[in-house]
């Protein structure tokens, strides 16, 4: 008898989890800053909070995280249209990046969340799923992701991969320990040096501004060096930080590798 029961006991722990939709990405291992992602939800078997069978509705993602909710959330009685997730099948559904609201694209998990500045604020991310109205929800579930770790640098790039047709930010951590060029630490009017590796004569000058933490820059690529971009040679820059008063004091040298724009 106790068998028995042991045995409907184990058999209604695997019914109740049957009811969540099993969650996996493609690729399987991704962060929040990884670039065309797609999240993929199998709702085989799974349940809303009546008990009812997810299978072949339509299906919006209402997410938050532990950064900020998502911008396609909206307001609960109306979620916005870009939180729908695309059906493949009755059983299997997807959140495809990047994502587009209206004028608004978010490329990554970090740019959905508003942490694109510090993606690793985002430990946590959970959902649920609804209907539009909502007439039905499920519970809340989470979403796995490999955690994102950030290494300190004394330059870097924002986003760490990028189109030419990208806003990129440049970053210099004046307080970054182990400078290239310790004189860097005395420059009070930081300016930024960029050019194209295929043509350094090219090359342009920006002033920067302090955030609190970095001194920055951003640029578009492709409207920076328009001839480049034409012909279709613009692949890679090269950056350096420099005292505008002093240009032989310099920081680092960062590199940008850029992928062709879609558009």
């Amino acid at each position: 008898m106790k068998n028995i029961f042991f045995s409907i006991f184990f058999l209604s722990i695997l019914t109740v989890q049957a009811q969540n939709p099993v969650v996996t990405g493609n690729p399987a291992s991704y962060t929040v800053i990884d670039e065309n992602i797609e999240i993929i939800f199998n709702v085989a078997g799974a349940k809303d909070n009546n008990g009812n069978s997810l299978e072949g509705k339509d299906l919006y993602i209402w997410s938050f995280s532990s950064a900020g909710d998502s911008k396609t959330n909206g307001s609960w009685t109306n979620i916005k249209a870009a939180a729908k997730l695309t059906k493949i099948s009755d059983t299997e559904y997807r959140m495809i990046f990047p994502v587009t609201d209206g004028v608004n694209t978010y490329k990554t998990l970090a740019e959905l969340y508003g942490a694109e500045a510090a993606p690793g604020s985002i430990t946590s991310i959970g959902y649920l799923l609804r209907d539009q109205a909502p007439t039905f929800q499920t519970g809340d579930l989470t979403i796995p992701f490999s955690p994102f770790k950030f290494i300190p640098d004394e330059v870097r790039t924002f986003p760490s991969q990028a189109t030419t047709k990208d806003v990129v930010t440049l970053r210099f951590n004046k307080n970054f320990t182990g400078l290239s060029n310790p004189a860097m630490m005395g420059a009070q009017n930081i300016s930024v040096h960029i050019e194209p590796t295929v043509d350094p004569l090219l090359a342009i000058e920006m002033a920067t501004t302090f955030s609190g933490l970095y001194y920055q820059a951003s640029i578009i690529p492709a409207a920076s060096f328009p001839s480049l971009y034409n012909s279709g040679n613009l692949v890679e820059l090269q950056y350096y930080f420099y005292d505008a008063d002093n240009p032989t004091i310099k920081s680092a040298t960062g590199t940008i590798r850029l992928r062709a724009a879609s558009n």
